[in-house]
């Protein structure tokens, strides 16, 4: 009987350590990483809802009506350039003004995706316009069309460069390529910006380059392949074909 008493109070302690731990987990995770933060906005006090799947902190200076119209031009932008959107329902855009929230949310114009296919875009009043949004919200469109597999395959210039074709910034534009790569001479090797590691390194003048580099790269191919090319070659990642084949075919 001692025995037996012995074992189910083991048992108990080894259950509740268990709790505790996926307990410390989850504060953790929501609490000390910016996407489980993201994923929390919805339930914080420090953030309300602005429109449907649009947050802003509490007591946010700027304008909300233009934060939510800058949004819903964004997505038109997007719908066109896609056919139609998959992302509007598992997307939440936050905007934010203050600093410590911003340094929570882990970015202040960038989107994070959890494992569920759910995006979560943070927004700071200094880069609230349409071009980020429109950017952002590509990467959230183009996560949302590829499964798990076929998203951890693609290399970072492809989605970068996809995000910028809803770009429309000038430093990111035509013109600026043929400047700064003395008209095609001086780019970037693809296969240098294949990870977050290099096409994110500094210096910031180095990243924009990177930048603007995958943005040509894509759009010459979409010049070939145009809206259905794109659909196709999503479809092929999800089927499992490797990214270079259906890409470079």
């Amino acid at each position: 009987m001692k025995m037996k008493a012995k074992k189910k109070k083991i048992i108990l302690c080894c259950c509740i350590s268990l709790i505790l731990l996926l307990l410390m987990a989850a504060v953790y995770i929501f609490q000390f990483t910016g996407l489980g933060y993201r994923m929390s906005v919805p339930y914080r006090s420090s953030f309300e809802k602005a429109a449907d799947n649009i947050y802003v902190n509490k007591n946010y200076s700027g304008n909300i009506k233009e934060a939510i119209q800058l949004t819903e031009e964004a997505l038109e932008r997007d719908r066109a350039f896609f056919g139609k959107l998959q992302c509007t329902d598992t997307t939440i855009i936050i905007f934010c003004d203050d600093d410590k929230l911003l340094s929570k949310l882990g970015g202040d114009h960038d989107t994070k995706t959890s494992y569920t296919k759910k995006n979560y875009i943070s927004v700071s009043d200094k880069y609230l316009n349409i071009d980020i949004i429109a950017h952002e919200f590509t990467h959230a469109e183009l996560h949302t069309r590829l499964n798990m597999k076929a998203l951890e395959s693609i290399p970072t210039w492809f989605d970068e460069g996809l995000a910028t074709q809803n770009d429309y910034r000038e430093q990111y534009g035509l013109d600026a390529w043929i400047e700064q790569t003395d008209n095609g001479k001086n780019t970037v090797p693809l296969e240098d910006m294949d990870t977050g590691s290099e096409f994110y390194a500094d210096p910031v003048e180095d990243r924009r380059f990177r930048y603007l580099n995958a943005k040509h790269e894509v759009s010459e191919w979409m010049e070939i392949h145009g809206q259905n090319g794109l659909l196709e070659l999503l479809d092929k990642l999800n089927n499992g074909e490797e990214f270079g084949a259906a890409y470079f075919k």
